[in-house]
Parts: C-alpha cells; structure tokens; sequence
C-alpha cells in the first residue's frame, strides 16, 4: 500500500483537495482508503490554516514514476513554486509518505517521508487510515507515533469529507455544433493522462455540399459519417490501451442528427443499418451533454472561422439542440447534462474544476 498526504491552504481548499483524489485515482492508482480532513495551522511558516488528509492506494508505478505525476497534478491544480527558501503557501501539496515498506534516500525523493513523526497533520489522519503501519526509522506504528507526538497544533476535524472516486474507463463529450467538445476533451485527456478520440468531421467529402443543399446530401453526409465514425472507432479501440478513452463524440449521435436531417423513410432504413454496424462497438460509461446558449454557439462557430458553417442558422441549432434533448430522455446511455451557462473552459478555471467535480462524483 502506498499512502499520500495532502495538503491545501489557498483558495477552496476541500475543492482542490477533492481534485486531486479523483485525479491521483485515474493516474495513479486504485485509491483503498481515505482518511477525514482536518484543519491546522501552517506547519514552518507564517500563512492561512491548511485542510489536510492522508489517503492509501494501490499502484504499478514506481516510487519516482508516482512522484512525477504527483508534481504534474500540482502543476494541473494551479501550485506554484516560487524561488525562495522555506515553505510556501500553496494550492495543493502532495507528498509520498510511505511506498510500501520501501526505505529510499536518492536525490529526488526519501522514502518514508522524512519528519513524519514531527507532524500531527501527517499523524492524526494517517493513523485513522493506517494506524498499525510501521515506521522503519523508529519502529513503531503511525498510532504510536501520533499518541506520542510532540507536536502541539491545534487539530480540528471537518464535517466534510473527500469522497472516493471510480475511475471511468470510457468517457465521451457530446452537444451541439459549437458548445466546444473537443476542446473539453482535450483538456480532460491531458488532466487524466488518457487517450484521445476526436471526430474526423473534415474527412466527410459531402459535409460542404450538405450545408449548401441540405435536401440533396443529407442522406450521403449522414452514412459518410457513420462509416467514418465505425472505421474510426474501430481502429481506435483495437490499437489504444491507455485509460480512460476520452471521446469528442459518441456514435449515437449519428442517429440524433440522421433523424433531424432524413425523410422518415430514409431514418427509417437509416435506423436499421445502424443498429447491425454498431452493435460490437464499446459504449462510454458516462456521456456528459454539454449545454450552452444559441448566442454562444454561434459565437463559437464564428470565431473557428469554417467556410461551410458561416451561414449556419439559429433554426438548425436549435433543431439540434430539441434533438440532443430528446436523445437524453430514450437513450440507454448514462448521460450528465452539464450547463455551460456562458463559461469558457479555455479561459476560466472555474468550468474546467465544476466539470471534474460532475466527472468525480458521478
């Protein structure tokens, strides 16, 4: 068992703490145990009060691969190192206490972490999460340790607590044309370290004709996409192996739009071929439905600057939009509504961390 500490004392410290878990648990490891959250003062420097807690985990990393991403979801969560000696205020600090029973000094990292027992906010909720682990350097167990300490800063238990995380192997990331998809997917590829699938929407050699003349390419465009999205996941799913797949798109949503653009009897025929090429394709475990108003999309759509979606009426967005909201009610899928209300993740902290906290708490 490997066991971490973790520490916050800038900004909404129960917030970034949370973070971090479900980050570790999708780049780490298996998260087993979590201890409560206590508040103590700083511990060597002069700054605000720290929400501290100690959490154990399985990994098949090695103690310097576990470090690395450590020091990556720190920088992930806004820490900054400054130049300066001494501690530091930070957003989040987190530090390897115990990789098994491994004893390590290299330049990089000492294991165990080394003044643990000098700590009450290491101590006190470690020895709630592993009371009986042995400390090599005294030999004597993290209670014993704790019961013993000499350190006397104050400790106050908080009524809110962390919660475990399920790491999701397959997560896709569907809305309307415009609402930022794959951006949102590539951010939370490169938060989870997963593997990226994004639509081939440019290989579709009718979607230009499509928007010109809807009538008369609409069933071409829609079964262009459909094999391009089959071919694709196909070749995805049989060549990547790192988890969690991170999709832009999920293949049912060729469905949604082939029903809005098709003649009933095209759908129809249209319906039936899909369910026979599909079936064997694996499904997300969790489609998050991204909302945002009209307005916005068409900003959206205007600032990437394509040729083919210029002339792109509020009418179709909306159709769309009716489309996806219906699609939610009769699909099997698990679906997350998740309302942009004019936010930007590109710009603004704040959707990015609301949108994990949905992803960690679903």
């Amino acid at each position: 068992m490997v066991y971490l500490s973790l520490g916050s004392n800038l900004g909404d410290r129960l917030l970034y703490l949370q973070l971090a878990v479900g980050i570790i648990a999708y780049r780490v490891g298996a998260i087993k145990t979590i201890s409560k959250v206590v508040e103590t003062p700083a511990w060597g420097f002069d700054g605000g009060t720290f929400y501290n807690c100690c959490i154990g985990l399985e990994t098949s990393l090695s103690p310097e691969e576990v470090l690395h991403q450590l020091r990556e979801i720190e920088e992930h969560l806004d820490r900054k190192r400054l130049n300066q000696a001494g501690y530091q205020s930070r957003t989040i600090d987190l530090d390897i206490l115990f990789y098994n029973d491994l004893v390590l000094e290299s330049k990089s990292l000492s294991l165990p972490h080394p003044r643990i027992e000098e700590r009450n906010f290491v101590l006190a909720p470690l020895a709630e999460i592993a009371p009986k682990q042995i400390h090599p350097g005294s030999n004597k167990t993290i209670l014993e340790l704790f019961n013993s300490s000499k350190d006397s800063s104050a400790l106050n238990k908080i009524e809110a607590e962390i919660y475990p995380v399920k790491k999701r192997k397959y997560i896709a990331i569907e809305g309307n044309i415009g609402v930022g998809k794959t951006t949102f997917a590539r951010q939370l590829q490169h938060l989870l370290d997963g593997s990226l699938l994004l639509e081939n929407f440019y290989e579709n050699p009718f979607l230009e004709d499509f928007y010109r003349d809807p009538k008369t390419f609409a069933l071409p465009v829609e079964k262009a996409f459909l094999d391009e999205r089959i071919q694709q996941q196909n070749t995805f799913f049989r060549t990547e192996k790192r988890h969690p797949f991170i999709a832009d798109y999920c293949i049912e949503k060729s469905l949604l739009f082939a029903e809005q653009n098709l003649s009933q009897k095209d759908f129809t025929h249209y319906r039936s071929n899909f369910h026979e090429k599909v079936t064997s394709l694996p499904q997300p475990e969790v489609v998050f439905f991204l909302v945002q108003s009209i307005d916005h999309l068409q900003s959206n759509i205007k600032k990437r600057g394509r040729d083919f979606e210029k002339n792109m009426s509020n009418d179709y967005l909306e159709k769309i939009e009716q489309g996806y909201n219906q699609w939610r009610k009769t699909s099997a899928l698990p679906i997350v509504r998740f309302p942009l209300n004019g936010g930007d993740i590109t710009t603004e902290k704040s959707v990015l961390y609301d949108f994990l906290t949905a992803l960690f708490r679903f």
